[in-house]
């Protein structure tokens, strides 16, 4: 009798952490949507913030750094970096008794370094590796075409026409990272730096990590023009702190 008791207490205490841990999973999922929602928000818009009220209890945040994001220009004379990122992610891990059967990506896809115009900068993704997790990364860029423009150098009458291409990437920095049972996951843009490179008449590929790239004829360019890209990097900075 005493063996069955002890057994059936240990299974409905097994029981109840698994359904507690997989509580604050799915709320550890619903929080990492809801600061992406924000992320889109504050996009442009320099010290703004957005915060986040979530618990970590059996659940416990990261900013973990997976490597460099290196956006390269290929053309006919040779190539050069125009930008160099970190690729930094912002990860939840559930509790031990909590899995995931299936990776699953609530938001953008986490095998695309390029996106265009409708495509997602940022990518939720929850998976399985040595436990749950659920992600929240920008480790990709977005790649636009917006036409020709007319453009004057202030000596002539006369515009010069040239592509007009913009680039657009995420670099994401971790701030303090101390959790407590009642948290704020706090995400401000700490500012948006905008670099213009011109490129001559021809073709050129935009490369990242040698892994993917895209022309400019791809992207709906003029080749036989000159192109303007004005590259934007957006900064953001996570920290998570006590209280409510």
């Amino acid at each position: 009798m005493v063996v069955i008791i002890v057994t059936a207490s240990y299974f409905a205490n097994d029981t109840l952490n698994f359904n507690v841990e997989s509580v604050q999973f799915d709320q550890s999922v619903n929080a990492v949507l809801s600061l992406e929602k924000i992320a889109k928000k504050i996009m442009f818009k320099p010290l703004s913030t957005g915060i986040v009220k979530t618990s970590f209890v059996t659940t416990y945040p990261y900013v973990v750094e997976e490597g460099t994001m290196n956006i390269v220009i290929l053309n006919a004379t040779g190539s050069f970096t125009i930008a160099s990122v970190s690729m930094n992610s912002f990860k939840i891990q559930g509790g031990p008794h909590v899995g995931v059967s299936t990776d699953y990506c609530f938001v953008g896809n986490d095998s695309l370094s390029i996106v265009y115009l409708n495509g997602s900068l940022s990518c939720v993704k929850k998976y399985q590796d040595q436990g749950a997790w659920v992600s929240l990364d920008f480790n990709r860029i977005r790649c636009v075409y917006c036409g020709e423009m007319n453009y004057y150098n202030g000596s002539t009458s006369e515009p010069s026409t040239r592509n007009l291409l913009e680039i657009t990437v995420v670099r994401l920095s971790s701030g303090e990272i101390s959790p407590f049972e009642t948290s704020r996951i706090i995400l401000e843009n700490t500012g948006v730096e905008t670099r213009q490179i011109l490129q001559g008449i021809g073709d050129f590929n935009i490369k990242v990590n040698e892994e993917e790239h895209v022309s400019l004829t791809d992207l709906g360019g003029n080749a036989a023009l000159p192109t303007l890209i004005n590259l934007t990097i957006v900064d953001f900075e996570i920290t998570v702190l006590g209280g409510g």
